[in-house]
């Protein structure tokens, strides 16, 4: 009985083993094994290379409003968000100091007046004497000197008396351009001192139905970016909202921040509806590059290499690809086509007439150091299998890419392979009786 368990045991183990063995290295290379190519369509498409920044939200144009004399706030007309127009006035300062400093030097320039008037009347009292010798030189000169001194206290005065009337004017503070008030500074009864440097006691934005973004830009993205680019940009207020923009300018100080190096990029956008406020933080995306109706294929399908053993197109159905207009390629247009695999090139690319080094058609076989032939080239799929295209390459937006030469719209485009399990196991699935089928179908009877 224990030699018998001692075979049943053994005989386990052995096919625990063989199963093993099965598993590793025949399953495995049925799950490497070529099956069925998946291709799209090439077609026509917008493809755009894009840069990302952000930046806050400004007015175009924007003027802090102050003042040039000292003195208390008497009157505030104006609040946050009133709409003003220029020459309105928003602010008053007391006047009571600045009238009385005018009433001063008025009486002065009086003063200097009636003092210019007496000298004048001494001098050509003292002129007629000289001229008969009854009065000196001196006198006279003495007299004209007077009277010119009395003149310039007049000028002096008078300007004085401008100065007074202007500070007067200054505490009536106006509205310098019609716009919107964004900020208010100050209350009533509060002092401004403009000593040193004028406070700022609104500011008002001209016009916000007109934005800017100002944008930080990379050191790295920076030379992409053009005046006259459109730009999109996105606001956390209205995240299903997407705003439009053109960039105006691109400004050549730069910001260093931790060792970050940024340049400001100014875009206009409009606001016809005012949802964009001052402040808002924009996240800005900037079409660098944009080609509309462009011949375009996934990106993948430039990284695609068939698996050992796909079938090869025959030669004789390889479509040429398409001229460019006036005749032939230019020399440098394709790279040259792939090496070892069986199955030769594109007709007009690689030996003519003869297998080469492509070896007779058959069935693709990867390169030997399993390197992949330099240059951009793709797998087009002919009744279902493959063959070679080399192809020319434009701007790409990550997810596809555009063709400049070498395939044109409609052509099949392979993108990826299914292994030959993948391929058996769905065809099983889809003949398995215990598969729900569609809705709605009937079983016949």
């Amino acid at each position: 009985m224990k030699k018998l368990l001692k075979i049943i045991i053994v005989i386990a183990i052995l096919a625990a083993i063989a199963f093993g063995v099965k598993k590793f290295f025949f399953d495995a290379k049925a799950d490497t094994a070529a099956g069925p190519l998946v291709s799209t369509k090439v077609t026509l498409a917008t493809i755009a290379t894009t840069i990302s920044a952000t930046g806050t939200l400004e007015p175009v144009d924007q003027v802090e409003v102050g003042t040039q004399v000292s003195g208390d706030i008497s009157k505030i007309y104006v609040d946050f968000n009133t709409k003003v127009t220029k020459g309105q006035v928003i602010a008053e300062l007391d006047k009571s100091k600045l009238r009385a400093t005018l009433t001063q030097a008025e009486i002065a320039y009086k003063a200097a007046q009636s003092d210019f008037k007496f000298k004048e009347s001494t001098y050509n009292r003292i002129k007629k004497l000289s001229e008969s010798n009854s009065a000196s030189a001196v006198d006279l000169e003495t007299a004209e000197y007077n009277m010119n001194s009395a003149k310039l206290a007049v000028e002096k005065s008078q300007n004085e008396v401008n100065q007074a009337k202007l500070n007067l004017s200054y505490a009536t503070i106006k509205s310098p351009i019609s716009g919107v008030v964004l900020k208010r500074a100050v209350d009533v009864g509060q002092t401004v001192a403009a000593s040193m440097s004028t406070p700022t006691l609104f500011i008002i934005a001209k016009d916000l139905s007109q934005m800017k973004v100002m944008a930080d830009v990379d050191e790295a993205d920076i030379g992409q970016v053009k005046a006259g680019q459109r730009v999109e940009f996105t606001v956390d207020a209205y995240q299903e909202d997407k705003f439009s923009g053109t960039v105006q300018e691109v400004r050549l100080s730069p910001t260093t921040t931790s060792n970050v190096v940024t340049y400001t990029v100014v875009i206009s956008a409009e606001n016809p509806d005012q949802k964009l406020l001052p402040g808002m933080t924009a996240t800005c995306t900037i079409v660098t590059q944009e080609v509309e109706d462009a011949i375009a294929i996934p990106v993948k399908a430039l990284k695609f290499t068939p698996a050992d053993g796909t079938p090869m197109a025959d030669p004789k159905n390889f479509p040429r690809p398409p001229r460019p207009e006036g005749g032939e390629f230019a020399k440098g247009d394709f790279p040259p086509p792939p090496g070892d695999m069986n199955g030769p090139p594109p007709g007009g690319f690689g030996p003519p007439g003869g297998p080469g080094k492509f070896g007779p058609p058959g069935t693709f076989k990867k390169r030997a150091d399993g390197k992949k032939p330099s240059g951009n080239m793709v797998w087009v799929s002919i009744d279902g299998k493959a063959a070679p295209r080399p192809v020319k390459t434009g701007i790409s937006d990550g997810v596809n890419i555009q063709i400049l030469k070498g395939l044109s719209v409609g052509d099949s485009v392979v993108v990826s392979q299914e292994t030959l399990s993948e391929a058996t196991a769905k065809k099983s699935e889809a003949s398995s009786p215990f598969m729900p089928g569609p809705p709605g179908k009937k079983k016949k009877k």
